[in-house]
């Protein structure tokens, strides 16, 4: 494959890694959990389950400022970004799919128009997504004391990968 096919190609993986795998995923979590669940610290050191969601929308929003500006510079980091809130399920499930939505526009943009991006900073989000989507569905297991089977249930690699080679061979 040469060079000029894999920036596309590697978008095209960001682009559902994070719209069909992960954010079904993450919603499947916020749905589980109610309030108090949502906004709950396990320990006086950990961040709440909300919290570790607002810090993913969080970054997500930032590079897509950066998608669609890539002069746009941050005064401060967000290592320490978990806030708390008194969101409900509903109104995070709806915050985050609009923060996912918004990040696809700007990834597809860049596929229509055969722009590069960063591929570090793309990613950096893709796992820095994943890495935190993990810590959410581990907890939400642990509280809930529920299995979602998501690989039965077609959210996994083989299948990411069908979806995938589908749409770019169009």
């Amino acid at each position: 494959m040469g060079l000029e096919r894999s920036l596309p190609l590697f978008l095209h993986i960001s682009l559902h890694r994070m719209c069909d795998h992960y954010l079904p995923k993450l919603l499947a979590a916020i749905q589980c959990l109610d309030e108090n669940e949502i906004w709950c610290c396990e320990t006086e050191e950990s961040h709440s389950i909300g919290g570790i969601i607002l810090h993913i929308c969080e970054h997500i929003h930032r590079n897509t400022l950066q998608l669609s500006n890539p002069t746009v510079q941050f005064s401060n980091g967000m290592e320490e970004y978990f806030p708390n809130g008194h969101w409900t399920s509903g109104e995070l499930c709806e915050y985050v799919q609009e923060i996912f939505n918004e990040w696809r526009v700007e990834v597809e943009k860049r596929l229509e128009w055969d722009q590069g991006v960063d591929m570090h900073r793309m990613y950096h989000v893709v796992e820095h997504t994943s890495y935190h989507l993990g810590q959410i569905i581990d907890r939400t297991k642990r509280l809930k004391r529920i299995s979602f089977q998501f690989c039965q249930k077609g959210l996994n690699e083989k299948g990411l990968r069908e979806m995938i080679e589908a749409k770019c061979t169009k």
